[in-house]
């Protein structure tokens, strides 16, 4: 009996007959699957393990297929939400947090309820902006757009909504000096490292002058 081009390909991919016969059945029963992991296995290393288990074995185990499935779905489900966030320009921020981390391994911005901070150069986020509300994360901004923590923004007498802290981050970006200002002269407090203002001249400005020359302000 002849076999089918496909299980053909795989003898020839995998020179052996029982395995290209695995392939071809494991693709029958779960079209796409492999090809889709393949093309996230650059980047993802879950994904790139199954596929290198999937070239030594044929198939993939059944909790293995349903976590791929999974997996896929989340990576479905991220691609969307890219798509769909808000833009929002925090290009002074960014620039301001720039000039700051080469003083500050960690620096920080506060502004009304919001605390702004650094995503680690290293990491999936490196370059990202995050946000924080009373000390819960509110979402990141990461290549001009803002993902917002909807499971926060959906808690029921939750004080904000993830519209309003996109106007805020707006604000801030189109004069951090003077929302730093406000800041400090609303609390007592520099929006950049968060300790109380003591000296005269650091309280009517609104911002201590070691902070203002680290941030660029």
């Amino acid at each position: 009996m002849g076999m089918s081009s496909t299980a053909e390909l795989a003898v020839l991919v995998f020179g052996n007959e029982d395995l290209a016969h695995k392939v071809g059945r494991f693709n029958s029963d779960n079209p796409g699957l492999i090809r889709a992991l393949r093309e996230i296995s650059s980047w993802n290393s879950f994904a790139k393990s199954l596929v290198e288990q999937f070239s030594k074995r044929g198939s993939l185990s059944e909790k293995q297929t349903g976590a791929a499935v999974a997996m896929l779905m989340k990576v479905k489900a991220s691609k969307a939400a890219r798509a769909e966030a808000p833009s929002v320009d925090l290009s002074n921020v960014a620039e301001m947090f720039s000039k700051a981390h080469e003083a500050i391994k960690t620096p920080k911005f506060r502004f009304e309820d919001l605390v702004i901070s650094r995503a680690p150069d290293h990491g999936v986020n490196a370059g990202a902006l995050y946000v924080k509300i009373e000390g819960e994360y509110a979402g990141k901004v990461k290549e001009g757009k803002f993902f917002a923590n909807n499971d926060l923004f959906k808690r029921s007498g939750f004080k904000l909504s993830a519209q309003g802290v996109r106007s805020k981050l707006e604000q801030i970006s189109k004069d951090p000096l003077s929302a730093a200002v406000a800041y400090g002269r609303r609390t007592g407090s520099c929006a950049c490292c968060g300790r109380d203002l003591t000296r005269h001249d650091s309280i009517e400005r609104g911002i201590g002058p070691i902070c203002a020359e680290r941030f660029g302000l």
